[in-house]
Parts: structure tokens; C-alpha cells; sequence
């Protein structure tokens, strides 16, 4: 399993779980009071249950024909956990059937017996909870992470109800809880119970027994996010048969399951440092001859853009920076006469343009949309023949910013996937690609780009398929 096919299943769950989510919403909307049917004691099914379910599996099955998945309306057990897709299309259903908007539809995917990958998400709220295994914990593309407390009685506990237990040991589950001094809650759903103690809005979730389905995702949310969970199984027939689910911050996790009686299994996970850089080159090849342009796309840093020579070397005769921060001196042949008083200005090696782009918050809605019709207007510039305009020769493009990981990164994604959504269907699609040529670290993904321009990305796509549905989008 190379990292390209986890980020191609990384990219595909986020898009699964949300369309999974927002069929679940419309269905909601529409469903009569009462009409559930149930499975067993307090174990309520509605016709949503089943209709989001199958959406959830036939597009893994488009994605990943060779992917195996177990879900919840449909389980059987699964003859291998080498690449699993655990599934609950509803979690939550009973307040789900009674109009209650505590639920969602939750997703892990399981590589050889470990949880890899998982998504949470509320279409209600529009909180969407992604997990990466060793890499991040994140709500709506914001690092999370559990309380730093380590007093029990100032604790807020989710204690969830099995039927595969009796009520004494439910009761004194919640007893010793009480007697600790924490105050316990009850949500009716598992999985957002455990996306909340990693959120830490709760302090810790208990349910003496839950189906894998229900919290493979958020357990390991809790995990990276700095948390500690009960033990969590390995193999098919675990994940399969379900398992005791203890997860809290790390302070009171130890008193947690002195209450519960249910073990700890790892310590705390640490969070990426967000400070962290990872050495590479000046300049990176994303794409060669990239369809419908003709182009060899490159993305660099600031090191790289200022070498002359290496621009040279990759016949780069285009830069976009990106980098509202960032300016260059790229006057070789300066004007004359030139004045004491003016700056250096006049011709230089490149065809330079600049879209000035903030690594953050801050930017305009359309900012990064512009960026990229700046970066198609300098691939169909055409220079006129004339002394003044020295730099005639198209060559190839280099996208630019300080690091060469965020703004950039935005940018060329965002022009890989409108340019050529046949090859990259997705933005996230695009991204994995852009990243792994770049040699970007995965301990740095949920970064590069950041968030907002991630957004902003979106935000652009979003209008450019408005223009496409109603017959204006450009066309070269």
C-alpha cells in the first residue's frame, strides 16, 4: 500500500462520508413520525438506515472494487481486515427517528488490521471529523485536541447504554463515575460522543460494548488528537464481534477505567508540531506535459525561484508567485537612464506575475480563483514582437511561494483539477498527487495547503462548475 492509494482513499472517504451525510439529511427531512421499524430491544432501523448504507457501499465498490467493507445493516463477518471499510450509514437512529439532530454517518477504513483512516460527520451541524493515523486529528480541517485536565471532578463524562449488559452494570459503571465526582451525560451517539472527548467538549466516553462500525473512526480520532482508548482489535473476527470502548483525555484516563473496569491500551499520541519543516528540493516537478497545455508544471520555494540558473536548467519561463510576503529582484537588464531616486527596474530572465496570497486567514473569497485565471492568462499570453518585450518563449511554469508547501500547493491543485478533471476528478485528487511529487512529509498534510485555502480552493471550484452548469465557463 503505497501512500498514494491511502490518499486516494483518504480523499474518497471525506467525499463518501459527506454525500453519505447530506442523503441522510434530505431523508430526514422527509421521514414521518414513527415510521422505524425495530431490529431488537431499543434497536431502531429506518428506511434511511438501509438507503445510505448502500449508497456508502456502491461508491466504495466504483472506488475499490477489491476493498472489502462491513456495515451495519448489512453485516456479515468479513474474511480479512488487509483493507476493511467499516460502516454505520446512521449513527444515532434513535434520535435520528424521533427528529432529534444528534446524529450522523460514520466510516473507518482498516489496513491490515489497524485503523487507518476515519470520518465523523453531522450533516445537521456540518461538522465533519477526519482522522489520519499518526498524522492528524480534525474538525472541518482544524487540529483538534482533548481537554488538559486531570481532576475528575470537574470532568464531564458520556456514559452510552448496551443491551449486551445488564442495567446493574450499566448502573454501577456510572456510579463509581459519580462517586469520582464527574458529572455524566447521555447523547445517543456513540461516535459523537467519542468526536467530542477528542474536540474536548467531553472528557471522557464509556460504553461497555460497541460494534466496531460505531467507533473505529472516533476512537482514533480520540488517539490523535492526544487521547487514550481501551484496547482496540487487530483482526477480522474482533472487529466483526465488537469490543469495550473507553476513551478519555489523558489526565483522567486512568480513573475512567478504574470506573469502567475496562482497560487502557496505548499512551497518548503526540500531535504533529505544527512548527515542523521537512527539508525539500528548491524546486519540485508536479506534472510533465500536462494536458491540453503543453507544459511541464513545477512548484518551489523562495531558494528556488531566485536561482537563475536552475530556472534555466528546467527551461522555466513562466513564475507565479504566490506570496503576498515574497518579492524578487528579477531586473537583469535595467532600464537606462535610470534615476538615483527610482528603483531597480527594467527586463529580467522570466515572464513574472504575481498573485499576492496570505499562508492563512486573511485572503479575499475570490482570491485564490483569481490566481488561477492568472495562472491560464500566462499560459495563453501571447508577447508581441517588439524590443521592449524581451521574454518571448513561453517554456514551462513555476508556481511559487516562501516554502513551496501551502499557497503554491493551493494554487496548482486548483488548476490541475479544473483544467483536467478526467485525470484528477477531485481537488483532493489533485492534492494527493501535488503533495507526493513535492515529497511533502505526511506528518504535514493537514498544512500544506492550510486550511483556508483549501477552502478558498473549494470556493473556487464551486463557482466555476455554477458557470459550467449554466453554459459560461471559458473555454480556451
Amino acid at each position: 500500500m503505497t501512500i498514494i492509494d491511502i490518499a486516494q482513499r483518504e480523499a474518497a472517504l471525506k467525499r463518501i462520508v459527506i454525500e453519505a451525510g447530506e442523503s441522510a439529511l434530505r431523508y430526514f427531512h422527509s421521514r414521518k413520525a414513527g415510521e422505524y421499524q425495530l431490529k431488537g430491544h431499543q434497536d431502531i432501523l429506518t428506511e434511511a438506515d438501509t438507503a445510505v448504507e448502500a449508497l456508502v457501499l456502491q461508491a466504495i465498490k466504483d472506488a475499490f472494487p477489491n476493498d472489502l467493507v462491513l456495515g451495519e445493516e448489512s453485516a456479515h463477518p468479513p474474511a480479512s481486515a488487509e483493507s476493511l471499510w467499516v460502516v454505520d450509514p446512521i449513527d444515532g437512529t434513535a434520535n435520528y427517528a424521533r427528529g432529534i439532530t444528534h446524529f450522523c454517518v460514520c466510516i473507518a477504513w482498516v489496513h491490515q488490521g489497524i485503523t487507518e483512516l476515519g470520518a465523523i460527520y453531522n450533516p445537521v451541524s456540518k461538522e465533519l471529523y477526519q482522522t489520519r493515523r499518526g498524522h492528524y486529528a480534525l474538525k472541518n480541517d482544524q487540529p483538534l485536541h482533548c481537554n488538559a485536565i486531570d481532576d475528575m471532578q470537574q470532568a464531564c463524562l458520556e456514559l452510552g447504554w448496551s443491551s449486551r449488559h445488564s442495567q446493574r452494570r450499566y448502573l454501577d459503571v456510572m456510579a463509581a463515575m459519580l462517586n469520582q465526582g464527574a458529572s455524566v451525560r447521555r447523547g445517543g451517539s456513540g461516535a459523537l460522543a467519542l468526536a467530542w472527548v477528542a474536540e474536548g467538549r467531553t472528557d471522557g466516553y464509556v460504553e461497555l460494548h460497541m460494534n466496531a462500525w460505531d467507533c473505529l473512526a472516533g476512537l482514533l480520532l480520540v488517539r490523535e488528537a492526544g487521547g487514550q482508548t481501551g484496547p482496540i482489535p487487530g483482526d477480522a473476527a474482533g472487529i466483526f464481534n465488537g469490543l469495550p470502548v473507553l476513551a478519555a483525555a489523558p489526565g483522567i484516563a486512568a480513573s475512567v477505567a478504574r470506573a469502567s473496569g475496562i482497560p487502557l491500551d496505548i499512551p497518548a499520541v503526540p500531535l504533529p508540531t505544527l512548527t515542523t519543516h521537512y527539508p525539500r528540493p528548491p524546486l519540485s516537478l508536479i506534472v510533465s506535459d500536462f494536458p491540453g497545455w503543453d507544459v511541464d508544471i513545477y512548484i518551489g520555494g523562495s531558494s528556488g525561484v531566485c536561482d537563475a540558473a536552475l530556472l534555466a536548467e528546467h527551461d522555466i519561463g513562466i513564475v507565479i508567485n504566490c506570496a503576498v510576503n515574497l518579492d524578487i529582484d528579477w531586473v537583469t537588464t535595467p532600464e537606462d537612464p535610470a534615476a538615483a531616486h527610482l528603483l531597480n527596474h527594467g527586463s529580467g530572465a522570466v515572464r513574472y506575475y504575481k498573485i499576492g496570497l496570505i499562508d492563512g486567514d486573511g485572503n479575499a473569497p475570490e482570491m485564490l480563483h483569481a490566481g488561477y485565471y492568472l495562472m491560464r492568462s500566462a499560459l495563453q499570453q501571447q508577447i508581441p514582437d517588439k524590443p521592449s518585450y524581451r521574454n518571448r518563449k513561453r517554456g514551462n511554469i513555476l508556481v511559487n511561494c516562501r516554502g513551496g508547501r501551502s499557497r503554491s500547493v493551493a494554487l496548482v491543485a486548483l488548476f490541475m483539477h479544473l483544467e483536467c478533471p478526467q485525470r484528477y476528478p477531485t481537488l483532493d485528487d489533485a492534492l494527493a498527487v501535488v503533495r507526493d511529487q513535492r515529497q511533502l512529509h505526511p506528518d504535514e498534510w493537514f498544512e500544506t495547503p492550510k486550511p483556508s485555502l483549501t477552502r478558498l480552493a473549494e470556493h473556487a471550484i464551486a463557482i466555476e462548475n455554477a458557470l459550467s452548469a449554466a453554459g459560461l465557463r471559458h473555454e480556451r
